[in-house]
């Protein structure tokens, strides 16, 4: 491995940019000889010859020319590792880990990791649909950081939650759909059509009306059987927006208190596991996620 560093790196870009050595030593404020020795130990370091010095000016060579856009690279990359090393010495998380049922997946969740890409740069996030028992064993393991789970009752001692509110689920179906033509229908007339039911875990099948019923565990296949007029679904308006979109998929008005089903959604998080800045900032913005008193997240200028 070569001993470089990022001096040599930096007065060697400039050197090719600024096509002078003098030019590079006002710049930096440094003297000319000290420019020279640079670079010349850099030549030494590589065993090339990077600038022709038999002119009034050295002039970058074929070879330097070809580095120099990996030397640009190099500096960037090195730039990007101080500024995430920077920022987790500042208390930001490296990772963060989110789980969340698909029936309860927050309308505005996209906005806020947008928000929270642009307020931290450095923290990945690793974003996984999962049942209601793997996410809570997930949590109460350490294996995720938050979920976003259908109101539980009650969960293990390690575990945090917080209420958020209520997730609004709509009936869909194909605009030829025998439903579609009869709005308001009835909960009695949706029973005689198929239902497709999206249920990840055995028993846990809500809101089953009919006696032809098919059963998947994933939301989005669900939704596109019901795009090929199989069957009437019920979905969280996040996941049915591009299906409603396209006109693939309409909303179905049943005339029945159940006609506005809905679920009760908890955010879960470890007791255990300390929660960094960019953790206080998605917990609190994700509180905000449910209901009308739902407003844009916080700006990068507003304190944590």
């Amino acid at each position: 491995m070569l001993n470089l560093n990022t001096d040599q790196l930096h007065t060697f870009v400039r050197a090719c940019e600024l096509d002078s050595f003098s030019a590079v030593a006002r710049e930096q404020g440094r003297a000319q000889s000290s420019v020279s020795a640079c670079i010349q130990n850099l030549e030494l370091d590589l065993g090339l010859a990077l600038f022709d010095r038999s002119g009034k000016f050295p002039h970058p060579t074929a070879a330097a020319m070809a580095l120099l856009p990996l030397a640009r690279q190099a500096l960037g990359q090195l730039q990007r590792f101080q500024q995430a090393a920077d920022s987790y010495q500042r208390g930001e998380e490296p990772l963060l880990r989110i789980l969340f049922e698909e029936l309860v997946m927050p309308d505005r969740l996209n906005d806020v990791l947008a928000s929270f890409s642009q307020r931290f740069a450095h923290t990945q996030l690793q974003l996984r649909s999962s049942s209601h028992h793997q996410a809570v064993q997930s949590i109460a393991k350490g294996e995720a950081d938050f979920a976003f789970v259908t109101s539980g009752g009650s969960y293990p001692g390690a575990l945090e939650f917080n209420t958020l509110g209520r997730q609004q689920i709509l009936c869909l179906a194909t605009p030829d759909h025998p439903l579609a033509h009869q709005q308001p229908s009835s909960l009695r007339e949706a029973a005689r059509h198929r239902q497709i039911i999206a249920a990840m875990e055995e028993g846990q099948q809500r809101w089953q009306l009919s006696s032809q019923v098919w059963v998947c565990d994933s939301l989005l296949q669900a939704l596109d059987l019901a795009c090929k007029g199989i069957g009437w679904v019920n979905a969280p308006y996040e996941l049915a927006r591009p299906f409603l979109k396209s006109g693939k998929l309409v909303e179905l008005k049943l005339t029945s208190a159940l006609s506005a089903w809905s679920l009760d959604v908890d955010l879960l998080w470890s007791a255990k596991t300390a929660q960094g800045k960019a953790g206080l900032w998605f917990a609190r913005e994700a509180r905000r996620l449910y209901g009308n008193y739902y407003s844009p997240p916080i700006e990068k200028s507003d304190s944590y």
